[in-house]
């Protein structure tokens, strides 16, 4: 039989507990996609799009891992709602062990707080770097709040849970200006009756051309519209013989 050695390095390290490990209900892909999780400081936000970046497989597999962590309880998700009851996008909770979670009517555990929830992560030379790019935490929520909010006021109630999470993603995928970006993508869905998966493509497609600014977003709104006009303008002055 093969003999493996582990070669290790000092530094660079995260400490979790192992049992996930050795757990034979749990593929190998779910189980790398915890470890990941696990490697991530406190109160980070989980995007399946920002893991697909550090993994080679597809946004699908990805999706499938979570949904195995999911029902073997390494990963609760629940369900965020605005105070008059708009979906609000999703909070993970992810645990290094299975774990039952008891809510109360105020979203927490029985005892007023998560029990056992993800491991504090220590990663002597990178974990800083992280926790200062959390810091926006807080204004990412309130943006993708604030922007869930007028998509259900102009467009449609986001009842569907896998479309809310599409959404929350390619909203997330804009680093600058996403208000600005994903209002102008809404009153652009909402003047041509167009629905989420609609909003969801364009958002996607805006986000691979490098879309970064109010006025890159209305740019693409636009064109046609200015070119039917020169076209017709045209038109008109030669109609009239100018």
């Amino acid at each position: 039989m093969a003999t493996f050695r582990t070669i290790k390095e000092s530094g660079d390290f995260v400490t979790v507990h192992k049992a996930f490990v050795f757990d034979n209900k749990l593929s190998a892909k779910a189980k790398g996609i915890l470890l990941y999780f696990l490697s991530r400081p406190d109160n980070w936000q989980i995007y399946t799009s920002e893991v697909v970046k550090h993994m080679n497989d597809g946004q699908k597999s990805i999706n499938s891992g979570i949904q195995e962590l999911i029902k073997s309880k390494y990963v609760h998700r629940i369900q965020k709602r605005t105070d008059n009851g708009v979906f609000n996008g999703y909070e993970y909770l992810v645990y290094e062990k299975p774990t039952e979670m008891p809510f109360s009517a105020n979203g927490l555990s029985a005892n007023g707080k998560t029990e056992n929830r993800k491991g504090q992560t220590t990663n002597n030379n990178s974990t800083n770097n992280d926790l200062t790019n959390n810091k926006n935490t807080n204004n990412v929520t309130d943006e993708t709040s604030k922007l869930f909010q007028y998509i259900s006021n102009n467009l449609e109630i986001i009842q569907n849970p896998l479309k809310a999470q599409q959404l929350e993603e390619a909203i997330k995928d804009f680093k600058d200006n996403k208000l600005e970006i994903v209002t102008v993508a809404t009153d652009y869905c909402k003047e041509n009756n167009k629905g989420i998966n609609y909003l969801i493509k364009v958002l996607e497609n805006w986000n691979k051309d490098g879309v970064n600014t109010k006025e890159k977003a209305i740019s693409k709104v636009k064109p046609r519209n200015n070119k039917e006009d020169d076209y017709l303008a045209k038109k008109k002055q030669e109609l009239l013989g100018g």
